[in-house]
């Protein structure tokens, strides 16, 4: 035994020897690191930014969020001046644009990234909105914006609707059905709530803004403004698709039926009109509910979400991508990888409501099994998960946001009676094809 205390004195006289000669050093902290985000809303939720840096202290998330254009405006400027952050979100309305200059990012396919072992994990088409023309992979997806429809039971009770999800679905398996719900549901407004709208501009009705309908109806085509025709860019064909048509004229049907209270989205007075029940409804993709979460907390218990007229539809969702010129790739690509993985992408769901683009995860009952207390104990996690198998892949065209922004403003003019829908439609297709050919 007396060996055995001696040889362990040794031993500790040795290392300390080691250590005072730098022989052996202790093992150093990770170097500090600020990753640049820029992004817009909460494609990067406040969750994950906390527990990220739980599980890497060394790690700073500085994000810059922007509005929807102005942010991918900024994000192509940077990439000509070669000042980039280092992790930049592209809405998919943008990503027809972005997969034609794969050189602005870095090819996820090859290493150190190797993201093609990951790909069996998401929905394809969600994928492939992330890949460029000539094959690099340059996003990953974040999330589906797949639609549904958010009502209010208690305004619906009100009115002698039914509130039941099911039967509330009934009400419209057509876009026509749902604008004659929107009529009778209007024809029991109090008889102080019509003439609000002249006294106080304060319009009730059963949609929020009519005007949202029109994405939800060309979504759920198999084909939007570009055809692919097996090109880079792809063949316009916003003039001749019979869907951009039904969209425009389903649209116009709705504001001429007097449906909707004309408040633009995301403003004030929308998120009064949200908390004050001005309106009964909102076309709502998988991330609006945090956003009425967020904006009227005191309506909890209030919605539901039924299905949305017409099988699946889509708006929204993004791609996270490395630029080639960023400044700290390996730190990017370790939070991104982290960040888009099944397993956080599951708990952004029930904490924020942005549906997984993880398709691995639609199997999962963790997901399908998941109801929200504030949606009225809504199954959320089956409903969205059911809309998001019925969705057809759209081939996004280089300038398909230029498009959107110019058939919204035609229809605007409709809204508040500056055109008819014909004269608006006509201006529209000129006015694109001065723009985009």
């Amino acid at each position: 035994m007396k060996v055995i205390r001696n040889l362990k004195r040794i031993s500790a006289l040795l290392l300390t020897v080691f250590v005072t000669l730098g022989l052996v050093q202790p093992a150093k902290a990770a170097t500090p690191v600020t990753i640049t985000i820029w992004s817009f809303g909460n494609v990067i939720e406040p969750w994950a930014i906390t527990e990220y840096k739980k599980l890497h202290p060394e790690v700073t998330l500085q994000i810059k969020k922007g509005e929807l254009d102005a942010h991918h405006q900024s994000l192509i400027t940077a990439f000509l001046a070669k000042k980039t952050p280092d992790i930049a979100a592209v809405e998919v309305s943008y990503s027809g644009y972005f997969r034609s200059y794969p050189s602005y990012f870095e090819d996820l396919r090859k290493a150190p990234y190797n993201a093609g072992t990951i790909e069996k994990d998401y929905l394809d088409w969600r994928w492939d909105q992330g890949v460029g023309y000539d094959g690099t992979v340059f996003g990953l997806p974040t999330d589906v914006g797949g639609m549904q429809v958010a009502y209010r039971v208690d305004l619906f009770k009100q009115k002698g609707l039914p509130t039941d999800r099911k039967a509330v679905s009934a009400l419209w398996p057509t876009w026509e059905k749902f604008i004659s719900t929107g009529q009778k549901y209007n024809s029991k407004l109090t008889a102080a709530e019509k003439t609000s709208c002249t006294k106080k501009k304060i319009c009730y009705g059963f949609i929020d803004n009519a005007g949202t309908i029109y994405n939800a109806v060309l979504n759920q085509a198999s084909a939007k403004y570009y055809e692919n025709n097996n090109t880079k860019d792809g063949k316009l064909i916003y003039s001749t698709n019979p869907a951009v048509k039904k969209a425009f004229d389903t649209t116009t049907k709705a504001l001429k039926a007097n449906i909707g209270t004309r408040i633009n989205s995301f403003t004030s007075d929308w998120n009064v009109g949200m908390n004050n029940g001005i309106f009964a409804t909102i076309l709502a993709p998988a991330w609006m509910m945090d956003y009425i979460k967020q904006q009227a907390p005191k309506t909890k218990g209030k919605w539901d979400i039924a299905d949305l007229p017409g099988g699946g539809g889509n708006l929204g969702g993004s791609q996270l991508t490395i630029p080639k010129s960023a400044k700290n790739k390996t730190a990017a690509w370790e939070f991104m990888s982290w960040y888009l993985a099944p397993a956080q992408q599951l708990t952004i769901f029930k904490k924020y409501g942005l549906f997984p683009s993880a398709s691995s995860l639609y199997d999962d009952a963790a997901l399908k099994n998941y109801k929200d207390p504030f949606f009225n104990n809504a199954p959320v996690g089956a409903i969205y998960t059911a809309g998001a198998l019925q969705l057809k892949p759209i081939f996004e065209g280089k300038k398909q946001r230029a498009i959107d922004n110019i058939f919204g403003q035609a229809l605007s003019r409709v809204a508040i009676g500056k055109q008819t829908p014909a004269a608006a439609w006509q201006q529209a297709l000129s006015e694109i094809k001065k723009s985009v050919g």
